[in-house]
């Protein structure tokens, strides 16, 4: 299925296929794609975590309790882990404390509460990496630097990342090597502008393009979690008279997270900048053989249509692309 939300006064439910509309549901709270059950969503509402099948209405509550009130899924930026076993949930205890704990939603039980006042600045939202081994947290400042904090399930805080948006607008996935890495668009030297991948473990950051106009990431593509889809905005005229940048503007491109510089360009998306919202948000399905993307399609403050793009795994191979410093 393919869920429309913006614009629909609810959820939008159409067939992932042939995109014909199937049904309309209304609810509150956040609910995202569980990555391994078609049918099923993970929500996360008021005091309530519970699973719940679109097509049926059904839901089953898998958590309450009334230690907890204002219970979210991130907000905004939650995912569950790449199995589906397991979420971050920001709360607020019941003595006042704004915490976040990890919840495995198979077990039913929840990890020791973590209070966000430990580290420095206000929580905008914090997620579960993709083995639900650490919790992500994103910390902004009153100057408006936007730090990481990342700590164990458990509540060990095991990395703090003190410079300014290092990576953000990214997501998370596993490594070649096993390993957890955030990917994203850094805002802080010494790759400033690039997209790079900045592992969880130690912080070591590798640059994955050279510099340009990447507006997010998405590594919702679990089945192919080795390539990270890139949205693009930018002015191409002046693209084109940067050579040194990456050569993309107002397109969807994949890059392959080994540092190859393997790339599929995707689509361009005609998608003039307008606010935040007509962004394009590239979205790939969980077996990455389509991708989901918005444009204003030329009309700055225009309306924002939905299309879908799809690929062919198989049509190409090898492709390399200019990936860091002017170098291929």
């Amino acid at each position: 299925m393919l869920l429309l939300d913006n614009g629909c006064n609810g959820m939008c439910f159409l067939d992932g296929h042939t995109y014909e509309a199937l049904f309309w549901r209304k609810r509150g709270g956040e609910c995202e794609w569980h990555p391994r059950n078609a049918e099923l969503m993970i929500c996360v509402q008021d005091r309530a975590v519970s699973t719940w099948a679109p097509r049926t209405n059904h839901e089953d509550i898998l958590f309450t309790s009334p230690d907890y009130l204002d219970l979210q899924f991130g907000p905004s930026k939650g995912n569950p882990s790449r199995d589906g076993s397991r979420i971050a949930v920001r709360a607020v205890r019941k003595d006042g404390v704004d915490v976040v704990f990890a919840f495995d939603l198979d077990r039913r039980s929840k990890f020791p509460d973590i209070d966000l006042s430990r580290v420095p600045g206000t929580a905008s939202s914090c997620t579960i990496s993709p083995l639900g081994t650490y919790i992500l947290c994103f910390q902004n400042l009153l100057d408006g630097t936007e730090q990481r904090a990342i700590f164990t399930v458990d509540g060990t805080l095991h990395q703090r990342w003190t410079d300014h948006h290092r990576p953000g607008h990214g997501d998370l996935t596993v490594d070649a090597d096993g390993g957890e890495v955030y990917v994203g668009i850094s805002k802080s030297n010494p790759d400033k502008f690039q997209v790079i991948k900045r592992r969880l473990s130690d912080g070591k950051a590798t640059s994955l393009t050279a510099y340009g106009q990447a507006e997010h990431a998405s590594a919702r593509a679990v089945a192919r979690g080795d390539w990270v889809f890139l949205s693009y905005g930018g002015d191409p005229q002046e693209v084109s008279a940067n050579p040194g940048w990456a050569p993309y503007a107002r397109e969807v491109i994949a890059v392959r997270i080994d540092g190859s510089g393997a790339i599929r360009r995707i689509v361009q998306t005609r998608n003039p900048p307008s606010d935040y919202w007509s962004e394009t948000h590239a979205s790939p399905s969980p077996d990455g053989s389509q991708v989901i993307w918005s444009s204003n399609w030329g009309v700055p403050g225009g309306p924002v249509y939905e299309f879908v793009a799809r690929l062919d795994w198989s049509e190409r191979q090898n492709l390399k692309e200019v990936i860091a410093n002017d170098q291929p």
